[in-house]
């Protein structure tokens, strides 16, 4: 990596050449209070079509109303940026990144869509989140020159130059930052891109061409050459919220000693030398020294991404000069809008520094993006009242409510997503439908820390795939991007679930580097709260996050010893202590994953193991180091979410259960293993048996129709059935079908009735709901493979 301070200098070499985006009236409003709205999305991950989720406390405390899906959408959030724009008078729409990835229409797409929908949203500039590399560099910059109208900013990497061989040109399409005058306001809008996120790009060398600066020094470069000629300062981040609180108070870092000198010894904003990693190493160039990195003075706001919160009301921090500085997230996946509004004071002329203009008060509202997003009053009556899971849809104009926000729609963003969603309907068939799930099937465990329910079923089908069929199956949790949510599972909900287009790869590993691995998962898992973010499949193990917090201590030890001399107290179920030597001497080592057991034995250091595992972390993502040096990988070409697919496929119906058999066609087991034993729990067992007195229920007869037949009350009932003064109160009394299984959106017996809520039901849906029973059931849950250990 280049040297800081190199970087640094390029930053600065480019106040030559200072992108102002003119046009706009040169008003001199000293010594005024003025009013600017910042509109505010980000991490829209290509949700441009609506669709459905299970909100949670969050997202309804924020305003949005769960009987109101599906939610998100493009059209939705164009008419609110184009209303709330009417509304402002001086206005700047702002994006944190990661507008790709997420959802079938970049998969198809690779990001036309994403950027020709922002650009006709009139986006004033927008910072690049680390999604926007998934589909390869190369592609951003074609993306970004082809359908961005807006600058897209990173002032915290320094590209390579475009004379290089090879390169792909984002240094001549993308910015540090821009300047706006927005009616007399002058508005210096830097661009701080993702930096946490980096070592997840694994394409061969430094893929993305650029090498990434130290957040702070970047920043306070680029405000120090801003601040003379603009009024505001505003940061668009995609940082992650920590360190974007980070950017204003400073943080914590290990350098070694020679790069951090020069701040060190500098006259103003001077780092803090906390420690010496190694005493003894003192004054050596390239020991590691502890720094404290100072917070940077003169910005205005922050409007951040990356961690997918809402901050509502946004934090208001306070920088090393003490100027106030306004802190806003609006979530993600085109959940919310975010708007903030800012009261601007200019100084006189005469009074002028170079701290600018003040904001001294500002507002801030989330519009929640659901059915109702045009409706605050209906929001409102659902929010002052309390409603059992089904009664607001059926409330008295509610649904009239929900119709007249979609007429309202923008149309412009209609025309403009018809031709991608023709071209997703005919290559992909998203509303396919191949499984059932009675409850929510979590991405992420909710008791013990370790495996996950989606998790557990997803590594199951990479280990169990035909072709593949080996020991042990491990895959990154973070892959996972969604849960499978109640109601039938189609091909578009395993698009959410696997955005990415990941493969099984074969890899044999040794003992001695599945032992590694599970570590390295132990030591990751342990810097986010001990949540495991690996999901395994053959194998069970312990993560010890204790042992990886004492490690982090590197008590000193003297290798003679064999770690006797490492602390003994309280060590028992902890790995025995080791006494490693690296670049700062010895210390005391416990391998933080223990009782590692394959195939029900343990295992066997030196044995040899078939193991699947995805393409993106066998190329060394997410830091498996482990795997990327290994030279067996083995591509399949088979896709984790085809994997997935046809593994559920094979799952018990509710024939199965309802019949006692104890596997399915395909010879998967019924049920769960529990304690030795397969057992169907009381839930799926409850469902069945409703889903079956439900379709019996559509083939009870009336004359010559069935029940089902009459669902949806035809005028002809009488005359087609054979039975005369056929009404439908006695249709409703003698066929009482219940509302059968949930959809996702409405129940099967209002799907077949062609209830207004359930949008628009396929021919395919119709046939589930007349036949509920033979549809495979997604069960999966936790059941401790991966356990924890916390003290």
């Amino acid at each position: 990596m280049r040297s800081l301070l190199s970087g640094l200098l390029c930053v600065l070499l480019c106040a030559s050449c200072m992108p102002v985006m003119s046009g706009e009236q040169d008003l001199d409003l000293s010594g005024q209070e003025v009013r600017l709205t910042l509109l505010h999305t980000s991490d829209i991950h290509s949700r441009l079509v609506p669709y459905d989720f299970a909100p949670l406390k969050t997202d309804t405390d924020l305003g949005i109303v769960p009987e109101a899906g599906p939610f998100g959408g493009a059209t939705r959030m164009g008419a609110i940026l184009k209303r709330e724009r009417k509304k402002a008078e001086r206005v700047l729409h702002l994006d944190s990144g990661d507008c790709f990835q997420g959802a079938p229409i970049f998969n198809l797409n690779n990001g036309q869509a994403e950027m020709s929908f922002l650009s006709r949203m009139r986006l004033d500039a927008a910072v690049i989140g680390n999604h926007e590399f998934d589909a390869g560099l190369l592609n951003f910059v074609e993306k970004t020159r082809d359908y961005a109208t807006f600058p897209l900013m990173a002032a915290n990497y320094h590209w390579d130059s475009p004379n290089d061989p090879g390169n792909a040109q984002a240094l001549l399409n993308t910015v540090p930052y821009v300047i706006r005058n927005v009616q007399g306001l002058k508005v210096g809008i830097i661009g701080m891109a993702n930096i946490s996120s980096l070592n997840s790009l694994v394409e061969g060398g430094n893929s993305l061409q650029a090498t990434p600066l130290e957040q702070n020094e970047a920043a306070r470069a680029y405000v120090e050459m801003l601040r003379p000629v603009v009024d505001l300062v505003v940061a668009v981040s995609h940082l992650g919220l920590t360190e974007d609180q980070d950017l204003i108070r400073g943080y914590e870092a290990y350098y070694e000693y020679e790069r951090a000198k020069p701040f060190l010894e500098r006259d103003h904003d001077r780092w803090q030398l906390m420690e010496w990693s190694d005493p003894s190493l003192e004054g050596n160039p390239k020991a590691v020294v502890r720094v404290f990195i100072p917070g940077v003075s003169g910005l205005d706001a922050v409007l951040g991404g990356h961690l997918h919160v809402v901050l509502n009301p946004p934090q208001q921090l306070s920088d090393p000069s003490g100027r106030k500085v306004v802190l806003v997230h609006s979530g993600a996946f085109a959940k919310y809008v975010g708007r903030a509004d800012l009261v601007v004071k200019v100084p006189k002329a005469e009074d002028r520094t170079l701290d600018g203009a003040e904001i001294v008060s500002h507002t801030y509202k989330a519009f929640p993006v659901d059915g109702l997003w045009c409706n605050d009053a209906m929001r409102a009556h659902y929010q002052d009242n309390f409603w059992n899971a089904g009664q607001f849809i059926n409330a008295p104009g509610v649904r009239e409510a929900i119709a007249q926000c979609q007429q309202q729609e923008d149309r412009e963003t209609t025309d403009l997503l018809q031709p991608f969603l023709l071209g997703m309907d005919f290559n992909m068939q998203l509303t396919s439908i191949f499984s059932y799930a009675p409850r929510d099937v979590a991405r992420r465990n909710t008791s013990t820390g370790g495996d996950s329910p989606l998790g557990n079923v997803a590594a199951d089908s990479m280990r169990k795939r035909r072709a593949v069929e080996a020991e042990m199956a491990l895959t990154n949790s973070l892959g996972i991007r969604d849960n499978l949510y109640a109601g039938v599972v189609s091909q578009e909900s395993m698009f959410n679930v696997f955005p990415f287009e990941n493969t099984i790869n074969l890899m044999y590993l040794s003992g001695i580097e599945i032992q590694e691995m599970l570590d390295f998962v132990a030591e990751r898992s342990a810097e986010r709260g001990c949540v495991s973010q690996a999901q395994i499949s053959g194998a069970r193990f312990t993560m010890d996050c204790a042992q990886v917090q004492l490690n982090d201590l590197r008590i000193p030890c003297e290798p003679a010893n064999e770690g006797k001399d490492c602390p003994q107290q309280d060590r028992e179920d902890h790995a025995p202590w080791q006494c490693l030597q690296d670049q700062d001497g010895s210390r005391c080592y416990a391998r933080p994953a223990t009782d590692v057991v394959i195939n029900g034995s343990p295992i066997n250091p030196n044995g040899m193991y078939r193991v699947a595992v995805n393409d993106y972390i066998a190329k060394g993502g997410s830091g498996f180091s482990v795997l990327k040096r290994n030279t067996t990988r083995q591509e399949t070409g088979i896709s984790l979410r085809d994997s997935l697919i046809g593994y559920m496929q094979g799952f018990c119906t509710c024939d199965d259960i309802n019949a006692g058999r104890e596997v399915s066609k395909a010879g998967e087991r019924c049920g769960t293993l529990v304690e030795g034993k397969w057992v169907v729990d009381d839930q799926i067992i409850n469902f069945c048996k409703q889903a079956q007195a439900f379709e019996d229920a559509l083939a009870q007869k009336l004359g010559d129709c069935t029940c089902g037949d009459l669902l949806s009350l035809p005028e002809d009932a009488s005359s087609r059935c054979g039975v005369e003064g056929l009404t439908p109160d006695i249709i409703r009394t003698t066929c009482n079908v219940p509302q059968g299984p949930y959809t996702g959106r409405c129940y099967c017996r209002d799907a077949l009735t062609g209830a207004q809520e359930c949008g628009s039901v396929t021919r395919q849906l119709e046939t589930f709901c007349e036949n509920p029973t033979e549809m495979p059931i997604a069960n999966a849950t936790e059941d401790n493979r991966i356990g924890r250990r916390v003290k």
